[in-house]
């Protein structure tokens, strides 16, 4: 945080110079108002670190301290805390204070002035920067759900909706993967700031229904699958682009 001392008033405020303030009172009785610019750089610093939170980005800290429950750095500015469970070392989290850790949000709460981070978060936000829409992955079934599957591509999962599996009607998930089972599949949706991504199997089908009855073909010629479902998949977004310009431009008339 700072500690801008009354001792130095006239070194950091030479008269005639221009600074930004926030006003914090209105005028008083006296005709006064009062004026922070501590203030204004607090509100500053709150609305960084959150852009940074809803941008998914992982961010580099200074460990300052620790107590018992974890360790403490700052952040523009602003008192940061990491929980020892958020710590790839937890055990010995005391040994931190004067490291560099790369760290990503759990909390970001102007109004209860909580800034909580993660180092263990900041791993996992560190794979989607590696991540893009129409990217093929490859990864293995964690766990299967009503709803679809789950599959790790290298520790992140991704949710591959039962919608998204294949072109043609089916009874079960099983009846295409089960747990353990090896996946190709194309990314079609990428959010970091939720941690969230969108599988898609049935793009990579030739014919509807091909996953069910040739599996093993359609993995084993995924890579050059993948290239024509990109090219379809850009075909979608320039679409949706032109539509949403077209949207505004009718809106502005």
């Amino acid at each position: 945080m700072w500690t801008w001392g009354i001792t130095n008033l006239k070194e950091r405020f030479p008269k005639g110079i221009e600074v930004e303030v926030l006003v914090t009172r209105e005028q008083n009785a006296d005709g006064m108002v009062t004026l922070s610019c501590r203030a204004l750089a607090l509100r500053q610093s709150w609305e960084k670190v959150r852009q940074l939170e809803s941008e998914g980005k992982a961010v580099k800290v200074l460990i300052n301290g620790f107590n018992r429950g974890g360790v403490t750095c700052d952040l523009e500015g602003l008192r940061g805390f990491i929980p020892r469970s958020q710590l790839n070392d937890g055990e010995n989290h005391e040994s931190l204070v004067g490291k560099t850790l790369g760290v990503a949000f759990l909390e970001v709460n102007p109004e209860t002035r909580k800034l909580v981070l993660s180092e263990k978060k900041a791993a996992i936000t560190a794979r989607f920067s590696e991540l893009e829409i129409g990217q093929l992955v490859e990864g293995q079934v964690v766990a299967i759900k009503p709803y679809g599957f789950f599959v790790d591509i290298g520790g992140v999962s991704g949710l591959l909706h039962h919608s998204m599996v294949t072109n043609a009607t089916f009874r079960s998930l099983r009846e295409v993967f089960n747990q353990g089972d090896s996946v190709k599949a194309l990314i079609t949706e990428l959010d970091p700031g939720r941690g969230r991504i969108s599988l898609n199997t049935a793009l990579l089908e030739g014919p509807p229904g091909e996953l069910l009855s040739e599996k093993e073909k359609v993995m084993a010629e995924a890579a050059e699958r993948a290239i024509k479902a990109q090219k379809f998949l850009k075909e979608q977004e320039n679409k949706a682009d032109e539509e949403a310009q077209q949207k505004k431009q009718i809106q502005e008339n």
